[in-house]
């Protein structure tokens, strides 16, 4: 076949493809700047989320009680609704991604990435503190194992009632057992008698719960397990938890004074640790109700006398590092 003949077969073959194939369709520009269905939703989600912090900011009492539980799971659900919607109309979208989309995501993105302000819980009670005189409730040497008024040295701070909770336990050369830890009566603490912090009525007093095993699984339990509970003030209830099965000796309705013994540390309930809790709050019904910050007087840090204070606990290194004090009673 000539080169000639060969060259013109194939202009023609190209010509007769040319008209088989269809022009690609372009994309309407209007569409290409459509906001898409999820992405008007955002903003009501962005205003939402702003609107739960705003009046968390305003300490508005039991308001942010519900608030501050139900608040940041109704963001993440809508949140991770939004983000299914988002990819199920990319699979439909078919002009690329415009600038509402975009601007729909970093506001997700946002909403996403601030969840976390919602720690610690901003009590109504913050500036006011109570005004009780506390005492330490162990005799000794005690290590504050939880306490303060940040994440990094009291881990309660996320939850509303026990926002200025204290975990008091004993150490020894860092160490809060002996042997292997491997059982409650290993532990320093075990069994040291557990002194009222300060004077009032017991109107809660719970024993009979046995000591949580060292390791074994305590989620579904009652957290404070055997405790005492003492109205100190006037909507002031003192909660002292995980004390030792039998020995809790006053019950509801008695009147007790500072320093009374009222039961000895043990590891009921909720505890990793034989241990001692304490949290001030402003409701008689355990889990539910807001923190009171208060302070232990009289007492000794590093040797200084402190009147009044707030001692601060903390963990590095799996061993706890918060604040030694210990207790001065009037012979001291």
């Amino acid at each position: 076949m000539a080169a000639d003949d060969y060259e013109r077969q194939l202009e023609e073959w190209i010509r007769q493809r040319r008209k088989q194939l269809r022009p690609l369709p372009r994309s309407d520009p209007a569409q290409r700047r459509a906001v898409d269905g999820w992405v008007r939703l955002v903003p009501g989600l962005v205003a939402l989320h702003l609107a739960l912090l705003l009046t968390l900011r305003a300490r508005p009492g039991y308001l942010a009680l519900w608030i501050w539980y139900a608040g940041p799971i109704v963001l993440a659900i809508l949140t991770a609704g939004l983000l299914v919607a988002s990819l199920r109309s990319a699979h439909r979208w078919k002009h690329g991604v415009n600038h509402w989309q975009l601007l729909a995501y970093a506001g997700l993105i946002g909403v996403v990435a601030t969840l976390p302000i919602y720690d610690p819980y901003p009590s109504s009670y913050d500036a006011r503190p109570s005004t009780v005189a506390f005492r330490v409730p162990i005799d000794g040497p005690v290590t504050v194992a939880w306490g303060g008024s940040t994440a990094p040295v009291n881990y309660h701070v996320f939850l509303p009632d026990q926002r200025w909770a204290y975990d008091l336990l004993v150490t020894r050369e860092g160490r809060t057992f002996r042997t292997d830890g491997a059982a409650v009566e290993d532990y320093y603490a075990y069994g040291l008698p557990v002194y009222a912090p300060a004077a009032g009525v017991v109107f809660a007093a719970r024993d009979g719960e046995p000591d949580v095993a060292i390791g074994a699984r305590r989620w579904g339990l009652a957290g404070l397990g055997n405790h005492v509970g003492i109205e100190v003030g006037p909507a002031e209830y003192l909660f002292i938890g995980h004390l030792q099965p039998g020995s809790v000796a006053v019950g509801v309705g008695d009147r007790v004074a500072a320093g009374q013994p009222l039961g000895r540390v043990g590891n009921s309930g909720n505890s990793s640790e034989p241990h001692v809790h304490l949290h001030l709050q402003d409701s008689m019904d355990p889990y539910f109700g807001e923190g009171i910050p208060f302070f232990f007087h009289d007492y000794r840090h590093d040797g200084r006398l402190v009147e009044r204070g707030m001692p601060e606990g903390g963990r590095r290194r799996g061993e706890y590092r918060g604040e030694r004090i210990v207790h001065v009673g009037p012979a001291d």
